[in-house]
């Protein structure tokens, strides 16, 4: 459990409904004719500051039960489970609770998307309650916090924002709005349809390049079988350019440093994006024929550029640089399906995809600065990869030199645990990926190996040593690469030493996680 002295939570990263603002917010995708989605495809906002810089909503706190699932939220999230909480932070909340103490007016944002989630609704509610007062947050309460103000007040007092001052903040966040209902009342925007329904997308956007059915688990727990495809768009073509610009600002909910991003912009590189969709079948037609229509589940953008420096081979380097699966469907491996299809487009790129003109071939697929959760799932996905290619590549590993190593040397051996012999490039020019990905790999593959062989041994102190010889191993490799980081340290080499092994701890379980995942 937690404690007042441990603040290791405050490294986490924020979950859904946290915040105040976050709990003030609902989000859902209307897949049914009726346009009332079900709670199964409602979810709340993870990231709010890039409406409400202060995650919270200035004169409004959210609604009695979502204020009450946002208390819930925040004990899992710090302490575990509700039950590790003990008695004295039982009332806790996330701290943007505190700049709302006493407020009573509440406010509910509800968002109905399209299937596309290319445009949406907002329906606003607003209820005044008893003043809440006296919150418990992760703050120290030593005196009253000076609640922050989006507008600037002639007496320099906190305003409330309006209604519409919050539909304003979070529009930018959002597709084009079709209408907006407050308390009951709806008002049309300009060129909204006038049935008001919306309507799936008829065919998916891009070339289909991947097919397959996955589970989906519904509201009474019961499960079915549901049908997805990945499709490959180009930037420049302007009906995918015009789609991405109306569904890209939802990914500010999701992604902290979301941003739009012209992707029909050709100026130093050009833009693909791999999409998501779920195929639904209609039966609708008058014929009684099957047609097919689609929603929108991800999608994942690249940008390409050319690396004419590259070692060993210059060439096309593809970053990803936004990587989104709506909450619905998370949890179920699209987001690996997804980076797969980004190699699989990589390895067929020169065949399939290359301009005829220039010949040049993608050398490598790396990620802009990825969040955790990002590492994870990528360092998954290419360790998947890893153990494929050992593995096809058995009869002739020994043309490898930073593989051939690996079974050239027992466990217990000091020289098992060496850097590969040619730094990693020839591992990196097979799998398209960075140099230090590739001594990732080794580091896990490594890892698998020492937890197999401890399984068979009795010997404690040869146990205690491969284990020692692993750890230096990862200790040198966190060194050579956060250089930076340990010359800050004011400390001195006490402080350097204590940061090591907090990264060792970090790193070794993160490999272990990432292993017993694929178990």
């Amino acid at each position: 459990m937690s404690n007042d002295n441990d603040a290791s939570w405050k490294d986490k990263e924020p979950v859904a409904g946290l915040s105040a603002a976050s709990s003030c917010i609902r989000l859902s995708i209307c897949l049914d004719d009726d346009g009332k989605p079900p709670p199964s495809r409602q979810f709340s906002p993870v990231y709010t500051h890039q409406c409400f810089p202060d995650e919270f909503i200035s004169g409004w706190r959210p609604m009695s039960s979502a204020e009450q699932l946002s208390q819930q939220v925040y004990q899992r999230w710090r302490y575990g489970s509700v039950g590790e909480a003990s008695a004295s932070t039982i009332g806790e909340k996330h701290s943007s609770y505190r700049k709302i103490d006493g407020e009573e007016n509440q406010i509910d944002a509800n968002v109905l998307l399209s299937p596309a989630c290319d445009k949406c609704k907002i329906e606003v509610t607003t209820s005044t309650s008893s003043p809440v007062s006296n919150i418990n947050t992760d703050e120290p309460a030593t005196k009253k916090a000076k609640r922050v103000t989006f507008e600037e007040a002639d007496d320099g007092s906190t305003q409330q924002l309006s209604i519409d001052e919050v539909i304003k903040k979070i529009q930018s966040s959002l597709p084009p709005i079709a209408s907006v209902t407050i308390n009951g009342s709806s008002t049309a925007t300009e060129g909204a349809k006038s049935d008001g329904k919306f309507k799936y997308l008829s065919h998916p956007v891009g070339v289909v390049v991947k097919s397959y059915r996955r589970k989906i688990k519904n509201d009474n727990d019961t499960v079915e079988e549901g049908d997805f495809v990945i499709t490959l768009a180009k930037g420049s073509d302007p009906s995918v350019a015009s789609y991405h610009n109306a569904i890209q600002p939802l990914a500010r909910w999701f992604i902290e440093t979301a941003d739009d991003v012209n992707i029909s912009d050709e100026d130093g590189g050009f833009w693909t994006v791999l999409y998501l969709f779920r195929k639904h079948e209609d039966r609708s037609s008058d014929d009684g024929t099957s047609t097919f229509r689609y929603s929108l589940a991800g999608y994942i953008t690249l940008f390409h550029f050319h690396a004419p420096f590259r070692k060993p081979k210059s060439g096309i380097i593809v970053r990803v640089c936004q990587a989104l699966i709506l909450p619905t469907y998370q949890r179920a491996g699209h987001g690996s399906d997804l980076l797969l299809s980004v190699h699989e487009y990589a390895a067929r790129y020169l065949n399939d995809y290359a301009s005829t003109s220039t010949g040049m071939d993608i050398v490598e697929v790396n990620v802009e600065d990825p969040a955790p959760g990002f590492v994870a799932l990528r360092d998954s996905v290419d360790y998947k990869r890893f153990v494929l290619l050992l593995k096809s590549m058995r009869d002739t590993i020994d043309k490898l030199p930073d593989l051939k190593y690996l079974q050239k040397y027992p466990v217990t051996s000091k020289e098992y645990f060496q850097p590969a012999p040619d730094g990693g490039l020839s591992l990196a020019s097979l799998l398209k990926i960075t140099k230090r990905q590739t001594e990732v790999m080794h580091e896990i593959y490594k890892l698998a190996a020492v937890v197999k062989w401890k399984h068979g041994s009795k010997d404690n102190a040869q146990i205690q040593q491969v284990e020692t010889n692993y750890r230096l191993m990862i200790k040198k490799s966190l060194k050579s690469h956060r250089t930076e980081e340990l010359g800050a340290c004011e400390g001195g080499k006490e402080e350097q030493k204590a940061l090591l092994a907090k990264w060792f701890d970090q790193t070794h379980s993160h490999y272990r996680k990432l292993l017993l995942g694929l178990v």
